[in-house]
């Protein structure tokens, strides 16, 4: 269950950074940016306990909706895109049904949601506090590289 909430932090890293270091010679270094502002207030609303149980919530349910969803066409249109003939299949035929254990999942989800929203609220609240020294690091960068 890792993978997912590194690939999240990952994508939350990388619209981020790019955001916070747009324009930076228009603005102070020791003044926040609209930007620092927007992660800031990110890193608030990830971590904020009533918004995780919200998310966690809204996530177990739609599990619960996609477990129970019929598979049946999608099984068909499956079978005729390899060219195989599909044996009968039960019209009912949902993923819990061929998978008993999948009603874990949403269990798993209301555990795991709250938690990778804590860690990215702290990532999002790291890269915010990090903004500042990463426009000095850049400054320094573009001064110390010839300009050809």
């Amino acid at each position: 269950m890792r993978s997912p909430i590194v690939a999240a932090a990952a994508a939350l890293a990388a619209i981020s950074v790019p955001a916070a270091a747009q324009d930076y010679d228009a603005v102070p270094l020791d003044e926040p940016t609209m930007d620092d502002r927007a992660l800031s207030g990110m890193a608030g609303e990830l971590r904020d306990p009533v918004r995780q149980r919200e998310m966690a919530l809204m996530l177990q349910t739609m599990t619960e909706v996609l477990l129970d969803l019929p598979i049946a066409p999608l099984a068909q249109a499956a079978a005729d895109m390899a060219g195989e003939r599909a044996e009968d299949i039960d019209p009912d035929l949902t993923l819990r049904k061929v998978a008993p254990d999948a009603g874990r999942v949403s269990e798993e989800v209301a555990v795991v949601v709250p938690r990778a929203m804590q860690a990215m609220g702290g990532l999002a609240e790291g890269l915010s506090d990090m903004a500042p020294a990463l426009r000095d690091m850049a400054d320094r960068l573009r001064d110390a590289l010839p300009r050809d």
